[in-house]
């Protein structure tokens, strides 16, 4: 008899404790769906509290550009007319993205080209073509490209590889794929085989 209230009286424990666990997970779960909520509710409300922020370039009474303040030193905007003058050359060079990138497997490795083909996809790269590099592995990945294309996304994913003219890689060294009508020629070599 004294069995069996034990066991009836652990069995009850048993179940109180099962439905008071299930209360906690459920109460648990509704305060964290509510931060998301508040989370998300305030993230929407910063983005459309934007200031406007005046740059002393742009700000009319800012002498040293010009404004109605007192006199301009000229040694400085010589210093700023070159530094348009470099802004002005990178704006001129087009998003090595938007290029006809052709990628050349150097290193030895199959598939190493597919594989990079995929990460400059992802990446934003539009048109990216692969091939096989015909005259040997290659221990550097080497880009190439005209000044016409801003590559420096492309280095940095590349981990910083050299860069060339693209005139420097004649079409023959790839049989399987027309590199002659590429804007970049990325040539992987061993150093970037498995770094993807």
């Amino acid at each position: 008899m004294g069995k069996k209230v034990m066991k009836l009286f652990l069995d009850t424990m048993l179940r109180a404790a099962v439905i008071i666990l299930a209360v906690a997970i459920v109460v648990m779960l509704v305060l964290l769906a509510r931060t998301v909520s508040k989370s998300k509710k305030s993230d929407a409300s910063d983005t459309g509290n934007k200031t406007s922020i005046v740059t002393e370039e742009s700000d009319p009474s800012d002498p040293t550009f010009g404004g109605s303040g007192d006199a301009a030193d000229s040694s400085d905007t010589s210093a700023d007319d070159s530094s348009q003058d470099a802004s002005t050359d990178d704006a001129n060079a087009g998003n090595g993205k938007d290029a006809k990138v052709v990628v050349l497997n150097a290193s030895g490795v199959s598939g190493v080209a597919a594989t990079w083909q995929t990460t400059l996809t992802a990446d934003g790269y539009t048109s990216v073509d692969i091939g096989t590099y015909d005259n040997g592995d290659q221990s550097t990945t080497v880009i190439y490209t005209s000044d016409s294309y801003d590559v420096s996304g492309l280095v940095s994913l590349l981990g910083g590889a050299a860069t060339a003219d693209r005139s420097d890689i004649d079409s023959s060294v790839a049989s399987d794929v027309d590199i002659s009508g590429a804007d970049i020629v990325v040539v992987i070599g061993v150093d970037n085989a498995a770094n993807n």
